[in-house]
């Protein structure tokens, strides 16, 4: 038997939208706050949020609440449907880094969420380091919000998910605005 090709996906901005998540649980957390400002997630413009969550000290606050994952939606509306497709026609792996609380929390809600998939890489890294290098991703395919987590893959085919921000211009390569650009690129 064949085996299928690998697809690696990113977690965090690429299936979930973590950005709404965050300004919801900071909205939450800091409501009652004298200097409170509710973060709105569409206006984000800096990797770790604080201008809209101006009054976090340490995004793992944030990152490892539990009400980040009772929030945390899938990033598009077809994205399930999209996975469960490539799923059938890859071996879809997804990979992220985190601190061990947010891995942990993050491995129960892909649990819940995409039970069909049955494979992760999740990357204790307390100082956050964006490099996924120590995954051999040779002769796979390879999707992810950040342009550092690319960079240092060595994955055959890459492409660059969602919208440009600031942490993520530049990139020269394939780029996936969509699951549907997914979807008919890779399907």
């Amino acid at each position: 038997m064949m085996r299928k090709k690998q697809f690696f996906i990113d977690f965090d901005g690429t299936i979930v939208n973590s950005i709404k998540a965050f300004c919801d649980t900071y909205n939450l957390i800091y409501r009652e706050h004298e200097n409170f400002i509710p973060a709105d997630w569409e206006k984000v413009n800096v990797y770790n949020m604080k201008d809209q969550c101006s009054l976090i000290k340490d995004v793992n606050e944030i990152f490892t609440n539990p009400y980040f994952f009772w929030t945390l939606q899938f990033i598009n509306e077809n994205t399930y449907t999209v996975l469960k497709k490539l799923n059938k026609k890859y071996n879809v792996i997804i990979c992220s880094i985190g601190v061990a609380k947010n891995i942990a929390f993050k491995a129960n809600w892909l649990e819940r969420k995409l039970p069909f998939i049955k494979e992760y890489i999740l990357i204790s890294n307390n100082g956050c380091k964006m490099n996924k290098s120590i995954i051999n991703m040779k002769n796979s395919i390879f999707g992810d919000d950040i342009i550092s987590n690319l960079k240092s893959s060595n994955a055959k085919e890459k492409f660059l998910f969602g919208q440009i921000y600031p942490w993520n211009e530049g990139w020269q390569g394939e780029h996936c605005l969509t699951w549907t650009n997914i979807e008919e690129k890779y399907l």
